[in-house]
């Protein structure tokens, strides 16, 4: 869902510094059994990304912490994704949202703002843990309010769900041994299960913000975005305690686009 109607990211050509290895069938796994009970990434941690359509430089994203909220009395990170630029027939203005409550992780609100070309979407998803349900909502621009949707209300979710920011985020915690993959059934909506995260190998690349040496992961939902089946999607990270996206390719039908981080700021 991410950039659901993007142009899309790419896979380009790059030498592999070493550490592959065989795939092993995905352990059925739940976050909670993964990761350290303990949030690492401080509000106000942001990196930006330098955008390219093939050779062309289209514009800029941004994946950050912007917050601590309150969602229905729980404490939850404001998770955000950006992306703006485009080409001269075809513009992007993308912003996804997650509210993530840790201890146990599990998402409370889901937001995406997309305006690419002609197209627009803006909904949020309230995604209620307690009951265990979750309801969809649609912008109205004339009452200048979200409406719940006349269909998807009231939705059945797995405990402790997740959205595709807030898997981004818990991926950057995972044990991550070459070879091994994890399959999770916590996704919010049932159709996009189950969500399998493959550690691909280790390789050293350039960035415009340095070099690093890196671990590379695909992230498989099964919806049509970035991270759906078609995206083949690659996600690089550097391979130390910060676990800091440096760099995400992916391909797909409509074209590429790859993204290189450019500046990184740590937050308090």
């Amino acid at each position: 869902m991410i950039c659901r109607r993007t142009l899309g990211l790419a896979i380009a050509g790059a030498g592999v510094a070493g550490g592959l290895a065989a795939q092993q069938p995905p352990v059925r796994a739940h976050p909670a059994e993964l990761v350290s009970p303990h949030w690492p990434f401080p509000a106000g941690e942001l990196a930006e990304y330098d955008v390219t359509f093939g050779p062309v430089r289209v514009g800029r994203a941004r994946l950050r912490v912007e917050a601590i909220d309150t969602v229905r009395t729980t404490p939850a990170y404001r998770l955000s994704f950006e992306i703006e630029g485009g080409l001269p027939f075809y513009k992007m203005d993308d912003r996804t949202v997650s509210w993530l409550a840790t201890g146990p992780y599990r998402s409370l609100r889901f937001e995406q703002i997309l305006r690419e070309g002609d197209y627009r979407r803006h909904r949020r998803y309230e995604i209620d843990q307690d009951a265990g349900t979750m309801t969809r909502e649609d912008w109205d621009p004339e009452a200048g309010e979200y409406r719940p949707h006349r269909r998807q209300r009231d939705l059945p979710i797995p405990a402790g769900a997740l959205d595709e920011i807030s898997f981004l985020y818990l991926s950057r915690m995972l044990p991550l041994e070459i070879g091994r993959s994890y399959r999770f059934d916590d996704y919010f909506e049932e159709d996009g299960n189950p969500v399998v995260i493959e550690v691909l190998r280790r390789e050293r690349i350039r960035v415009p913000a340095g070099r690093f040496d890196t671990v590379v992961i695909r992230p498989i939902f099964q919806t049509d975005g970035m991270f759906g089946q078609d995206g083949r999607a690659e996600v690089y990270m550097t391979d130390d305690d910060r676990r800091l996206i440096v760099q995400i390719k992916s391909s797909m039908r409509v074209g590429s686009i790859d993204m290189y981080l450019r500046t990184y700021e740590s937050g308090r």
